[in-house]
């Protein structure tokens, strides 16, 4: 055992991908049929996924936990407009009452928050921590290797969320999952420049936290099943789901024209390729 958590240690690269493997593989493989599984899950696969951050980074990702929280809030709140939308108008949905409250809801409700928590601190540690730090521990040398960080981090992180909605069996739903994967990339950028900056991990999981839970909730109070991955979720994946999803990425990428201004210009990226 003590050779094998040497041998992790001592290649960040292969580290990485395991943790990786392990934390997106469950999410596929496990499959549950309630809110409150979906939240356990998570718990646990963080659990998993700060071990593996352990081993390639140590205790320094999750050192930075106080000052830069309320910057990281303030930069994410660009990024928020349709998480907004979407919880007003799941609200405007309760009054009008096209959606009515399911019985039993405020267990459920818990639940959510804590899904939204975790699947931000998860999916955080797998796609910005991670990631980033296998690569750039493993390439330091390259000169380019904060940009091929940049590309692989954010696709990657845009091509997890429409695996699971199945095989795209039109033009439309191919096109739906294209778009959903160009809109999360360009999301998952902001926050690994807001990562970057601040080396935050926890301001960075509670901005992604607050983009999910407008969706949560809405499972929970209304006991609706909802599949957390896939280019089919929340929208459909026809014609609908490509006007949608083309909404976020105008929204994402002038969120990123900010973002970048404000804080991407500030970072010293060849402070971070020597010495992270």
């Amino acid at each position: 055992m003590r050779k094998s958590i040497d041998f992790l240690k001592a290649h960040p690269l292969i580290t990485g991908v395991i943790g990786a493997a392990v934390g997106v593989g469950a999410t596929k493989v496990f499959i549950m049929d309630a809110i409150w599984k979906w939240a356990l899950l998570r718990v646990i696969l963080t659990m998993a996924l700060s071990m593996f951050v352990y081993l390639v980074s140590k205790e320094r990702p999750f050192e930075n936990c106080h000052s830069t929280t309320g910057y990281i809030l303030k930069w994410g709140l660009v990024t928020q407009i349709t998480s907004v939308l979407a919880f007003g108008s799941l609200i405007h949905s309760f009054i009008t009452g096209e959606l009515h409250i399911a019985a039993g809801w405020f267990p459920r409700l818990l639940a959510a928050i804590c899904l939204a928590v975790f699947v931000g601190l998860f999916e955080e540690l797998v796609f910005r921590v991670l990631i980033n730090d296998a690569l750039l521990y493993s390439f330091r040398n390259s000169k380019h290797i904060i940009v091929w960080i940049a590309v692989i981090s954010s696709l990657v992180f845009g091509i997890v969320h429409v695996i699971g909605g199945g095989i795209p069996d039109s033009p439309a739903a191919f096109g739906a999952a294209v778009f959903k994967t160009v809109s999360c990339a360009v999301d998952g950028f902001i926050l690994l420049l807001l990562y970057w900056k601040t080396r935050n991990i926890w301001g960075i999981a509670l901005t992604h936290a607050l983009w999910d839970l407008a969706t949560f909730v809405q499972s929970a109070l209304t006991e609706s099943t909802t599949s957390f991955g896939g280019a089919k979720n929340y929208t459909g994946a026809g014609v609908a789901g490509i006007v949608i999803y083309s909404f976020q990425i105008i929204i994402g990428l002038i969120a990123l024209a900010i973002v970048w201004k404000k804080v991407g210009k500030t970072i010293d990226f060849e402070e971070i390729r020597q010495n992270w």
